[in-house]
């Protein structure tokens, strides 16, 4: 990873904080994420905001798939944000994403959006 003050750019994932102080991430185009993809996500989400919460932007528009593990990590990361909106934009990463909130039941609210404007806008309520 190349880390920054605000910018993490790893081979699957790249994720910064914006200016309007919402964190985004977007992963890597036809990504199968697994659970060790979860954890760096984690660990560059800790180097970037140091441990404070911020609503995150996900782009998964070109995932493909999550494992059963990445899944549960992934709804877990309450301690890390304070709101996910994930961007779908294929049928087949609405399904996934509907798959991760229905069936992982994430502990912090989250939501999935079609494109990004919608959902800054909903990110927005839960900036501090």
């Amino acid at each position: 990873m190349n880390g920054g003050s605000n910018k993490v750019v790893h081979p699957r994932f790249r994720i910064w904080l914006r200016p309007d102080g919402i964190l985004q991430q977007v992963w890597a185009p036809g990504i199968s994420m697994v659970l060790e993809d979860v954890i760096a996500s984690g660990i560059a989400t800790e180097e970037i905001t140091g441990g404070r919460k911020f609503p995150l932007l996900v782009d998964v528009h070109d995932a493909r798939s999550q494992d059963r593990a990445a899944r549960l990590e992934l709804a877990q990361r309450g301690n890390k944000v304070s709101a996910v909106a994930v961007i779908v934009g294929t049928p087949l990463s609405r399904m996934v994403g509907n798959f991760f909130v229905n069936v992982s039941q994430p502990v912090t609210p989250t939501r999935l959006f079609d494109d990004e404007a919608s959902a800054v806008a909903w990110l927005q309520g839960f900036i501090r």
